[in-house]
């Protein structure tokens, strides 16, 4: 993956009055989104109203080179808004990755109301499919795809926290979204959410949010298996 920018929920969406925000950097962007934790120059924008502060909290640091923070308004959006999210000077020019409008911008349209209702699962937590590939260079893909169906209107995320299922090793834990009835952990190359060693097994701990934060009261934990390559 490109060193870039990847934003929870995507741009574009349609997200609740007391929305929070997942900013994640790739590459050489980490710097700059770990940095945001210490400034006060991030605002929601919109035209004709008061710019919203937004304050950075609580970062995540992936072992593959990738790093989160959670972006929190001040206060709550007004319903039927579009807002532009105005980020330090610093984030020019770097690229967006998640950039479903294809305009590069960082906008979303505040719905009706805030979303107070915790998100709720229709179907556990299982494994999908694995994908393991090595591309001319060397660079590996390690990916497992998993499958969940919720009950929740608003955008969803997992905090996902991994270990060895077996044998000592140091827990990893990092945001993963949430698309339509799958998320993906695992990594390529140069980036991803977590670290695979070929074939190994493990556990998962998964803690369900939605965009404005409310948690789920189930916390499923399952046993994975990571791809290894075909013989």
């Amino acid at each position: 993956m490109k060193d870039g920018l990847l934003l929870f929920p995507s741009p574009g969406a349609v997200v609740p009055t007391n929305v929070q925000f997942i900013i994640q950097g790739t590459g050489e962007a980490q710097a700059k989104v770990q940095a945001l934790l210490t400034s006060n120059a991030i605002a929601l924008v919109a035209q004709g109203k008061d710019a919203i502060q937004v304050k950075a909290e609580k970062g995540f640091v992936s072992q593959v080179s990738r790093v989160a923070i959670r972006l929190r308004p001040l206060k709550p959006l007004e319903a039927n808004v579009e807002y532009s999210l105005a980020l330090p000077s610093e984030m020019a020019g770097v690229a967006l990755l998640t950039d479903q409008l294809g305009d590069g911008s960082l906008r979303w349209l505040a719905g009706a109301g805030p979303d107070k209702k915790s998100p709720r699962f229709k179907e556990r937590p299982s494994s999908s499919e694995g994908f393991y590939e090595q591309d001319k260079a060397g660079g590996l893909t390690r990916k497992l795809r998993l499958r969940t169906l919720i009950d929740e209107t608003s955008p969803a995320w997992f905090l996902v926290s991994m270990q060895r299922a077996r044998g000592g090793s140091a827990r990893q834990q990092y945001p993963v979204a949430v698309e339509g009835d799958t998320f993906t952990i695992g990594h390529d190359a140069c980036s991803g959410n977590f670290g695979f060693d070929d074939g190994r097994a493990y556990k998962l701990t998964l803690e369900l949010f939605d965009a404005a934060g409310n948690k789920a009261t189930e916390r499923p934990t399952l046993e994975i298996a990571a791809p290894r390559p075909l013989q």
